[in-house]
């Protein structure tokens, strides 16, 4: 019987999502014909990226270090005696707040999927963070990726703070048809990142933009009627960086609980929240604004087996969750939902939708969170 569950995990993917479901009791390690898996506990709750000492763990041909000597943050990794990049190793680990427990992921060959991004449902929604405005600065790239991904309403964060409602909405109505109605945070502060704004952008209309909070939260909502259903929509980006003490943690938890008033003083009860979390340190920013009545949209890149929204082959820490999106499951249905990540689709994928491989990670560290809903009532 151990021999049998040992062969069906080996013929099973394992989703690298911080559920651990796909573990059974007893086992830290496993392979399939992609990957090598293990399984890492801690004594207490921490972030393996921001440990106290250096944590080594080996996975197939590679040693993983977390949160280096020298550097006390962030991962390592080498390969016999060579140190290389964590990304050419494919390291990727869940969860990436404090927590226990984990799992690890790195490569054995590379591969790629075709995949369709064809919609269902009434409607669909894409959460994007453009990394500096790029959605407006690299048209072209990000035409191909929206005409791929067909969105009736975006929730947007780092437009760069010089972008306005008339130049994405130009845009949109260029790139996607349509007449589309647009609305944006305030952009404050003297420097890029403080100036940096959230969005929502839709093409079905009417559109009502709301308030949410003060300047600078970066924080914008608006109010769209579908089917004669009032729906409001949040796009959102907290504070970044930080571990799960520290001022950056309290000002993340503090924005939620604005974001949390605001939803509890309206009264439409059918909401979608999306963006930039940062959950870099606890979920609880996440957990304030989830409460009771509303639930996380779990999305997983093409392959199926991540669910990281962001990464960065430059920096120090490997691919994470920083994404996320919630919305209201009494009113609302997720009918489909996904990752976009143009460098994990076949070569025929890629010549269907005319993208490149190299579209997302091109345009932003972060990638477009996909999905779409069906109104209940």
């Amino acid at each position: 019987m151990h021999f049998l569950l040992l062969l069906l995990l080996a013929t099973s993917p394992i989703q690298i999502d911080g559920s651990f479901n796909d573990w059974p009791e007893g086992i830290t390690h496993q392979e399939d014909g992609n990957y090598v898996y293990e399984l890492i506990e801690l004594p207490s709750d921490a972030c393996l990226q921001q440990l106290p000492e250096q944590k080594i763990v080996e996975a197939g041909e590679y040693t993983v270090f977390f949160s280096p000597k020298g550097k006390g943050y962030g991962v390592s990794c080498k390969k016999g005696d060579e140190w290389i990049s964590t990304y050419d190793a494919g390291v990727v680990f869940a969860p990436t707040t404090a927590s226990t427990k984990f799992e690890l992921r790195v490569n054995k060959p590379s591969i790629t999927t075709s995949f369709s991004c064809k919609k269902s449902g009434d409607f669909r929604v894409v959460s994007w963070n453009v990394q500096f405005g790029t959605l407006l600065d690299d048209q072209e790239r990000s035409t191909r990726i929206l005409k791929t991904l067909q969105p009736d309403v975006l929730l947007l964060q780092e437009l760069d703070g010089e972008d306005t409602n008339s130049a994405l909405t130009e845009f949109l109505n260029k790139t996607l048809g349509g007449t589309w109605g647009s609305a944006m945070s305030t952009s404050t502060g003297k420097t890029r990142p403080q100036q940096l704004r959230s969005a929502v952008a839709s093409k079905i209309l009417p559109f009502a933009p709301f308030k949410v909070g003060e300047p600078p939260l970066k924080v914008v909502g608006a109010t769209i009627t579908k089917n004669e259903k009032p729906i409001n929509f949040f796009s959102l980006h907290l504070r970044c960086c930080g571990g799960p003490t520290g001022k950056a943690e309290e000002h993340r938890q503090k924005e939620a609980k604005v974001i949390h008033d605001t939803i509890s003083n309206m009264q439409s009860p059918r909401f979608i929240l999306a963006g930039d979390w940062n959950l870099v340190g606890t979920t609880k920013p996440l957990d304030i604004v989830t409460s009771d009545a509303l639930r996380v949209v779990n999305a997983f890149q093409p392959d199926g087996l991540l669910n990281a929204t962001w990464s960065d082959e430059t920096s120090s820490f490997t691919p994470g969750r920083l994404d996320w999106m919630l919305y209201s499951p009494d009113f609302l249905s997720v009918t489909r939902s996904f990752v976009f990540e143009t460098s994990d689709l076949d070569s025929n994928t890629l010549i269907e939708y005319d993208l490149l491989a190299e579209d997302t990670a091109e345009l932003s560290d972060h990638l477009p969170l996909v999905a779409d809903f069906q109104i209940l009532r």
